[in-house]
């Protein structure tokens, strides 16, 4: 972001004023994420980690989809309220490791999380090509609980710039957008925080294949897609486990 000049600065409403202190406090949160990162990536030991595809693989088996987007499917879906996860995924002769460590202590209830997704992670890959439809909703809700805090938070971030923003005609478009859509899919008055990322995460899809991104509010879009991150990394992480050519990855985890 541009520096700006007192005169600028003067000029500014109260309202513009606000958000921009809120924006300058935004990147210097973002700043110490990356220092966090940079620290447990370092690191030579982690202090946790997880065989969601290990097991005994051979040199016909395609490779785990793109490591870096499956690294950060877990990442997304691993970190509660303020933490930063780092997950480093070694390819090994026969295996496949996931390693974890993140900047806070690991408790009893992150590792009964990781237990349980483990678990429905393996029933959707044994049961696969056949949908495992009560695996995949216990997954999908054991997320949304463990990651409420931190995707309430963005959610909140998000509604502070519609409101922000409410003149844009791209901003009108996707609050009509996600009006009709949590209509269509439930209740207004009982949508599940999940669902509100999988609203977004279409209209990121429909904003992108219009090519129109380059228009739309940088803030307001970044906002956007972090609140889409949480539905894409499951569904990224369930077609994972689905696809029958990874069953003998998945069967020994």
């Amino acid at each position: 972001m541009a520096s700006l000049s007192y005169s600028q600065v003067a000029r500014m409403s109260p309202r513009e004023l606000k958000k921009l202190k809120e924006h300058k406090k935004e990147l210097k949160e973002r700043e110490k994420v990356k220092e966090f990162e940079k620290e447990l990536y370092s690191k030579e030991c982690v202090a946790q980690s997880i065989n969601f595809v290990v097991g005994e693989a051979n040199k016909e088996l395609p490779a785990l989809i793109d490591r870096e987007i499956f690294s950060y499917y877990l990442a997304t879906i691993l970190a509660r309220d303020k933490e930063v996860v780092a997950v480093w995924l070694r390819i090994l002769q026969g295996r496949c490791e996931i390693y974890l460590s993140k900047n806070s202590d690991w408790l009893d209830k992150d590792n009964k999380y990781i237990d349980n997704i483990t678990k429905y992670l393996k029933n959707i890959s044994k049961n696969a090509p056949v949908i495992s439809k009560d695996n995949e909703r216990d997954f999908l809700e054991a997320v949304t609980i463990y990651c409420s805090t931190k995707l309430k938070s963005r959610l909140k971030k998000l509604h502070d710039d519609i409101e922000f923003y409410d003149d844009n005609e791209h901003v009108k478009f996707f609050s009509d957008f996600l009006s009709v859509r949590v209509t269509m899919v439930s209740n207004a008055e009982n949508t599940n925080i999940i669902t509100i990322s999988g609203i977004c995460k279409e209209y990121c899809e429909k904003i992108k294949k219009a090519k129109i991104e380059s228009k739309i509010p940088s803030e307001f879009l970044r906002h956007i897609k972090k609140v889409s991150f949480y539905m894409a990394s499951t569904i990224g992480i369930v077609e994972c486990a689905r696809n029958i050519q990874y069953k003998s990855l998945f069967s020994n985890v």
